[in-house]
């Protein structure tokens, strides 16, 4: 047996591989991993914003009001309704792997 078969990855696999394996059920691991991966997005939107409101108020911009104000073109609404679907495409991308998948 050489060194690359005797130690196993402790996290899974990359890409398109069977993911991480946290429990002995992949449906559970497949919800823990759309928890961090929706938690990690959160936080990096709530953060952002944060920094961006505090920059504008800074420049004497009131981006609640704003914000609240703005309408959005037909244009916003596909650009928006794309960004919507890759954010579930990457929440939920650990749910492409099925129950049936064998664990390495």
């Amino acid at each position: 047996m050489t060194a690359e078969t005797e130690v196993r990855p402790a996290i899974g696999h990359e890409v398109d591989g069977p993911g991480r394996a946290y429990f002995d059920t992949i449906l559970f691991d497949n919800i823990l991993d759309a928890l961090t991966e929706l938690s990690a997005q959160m936080w990096t939107i709530q953060d952002r914003q944060y920094v961006l409101e505090r920059v504008l108020e800074a420049n004497g911009i009131d981006a609640g009001r704003a914000i609240e104000a703005w309408s959005p073109t037909p244009e916003d609404l596909a650009a928006r309704r794309a960004l919507r679907e890759q954010v579930v495409a990457r929440v939920f991308a650990g749910f492409l792997r099925r129950p049936d998948q064998t664990r390495p």
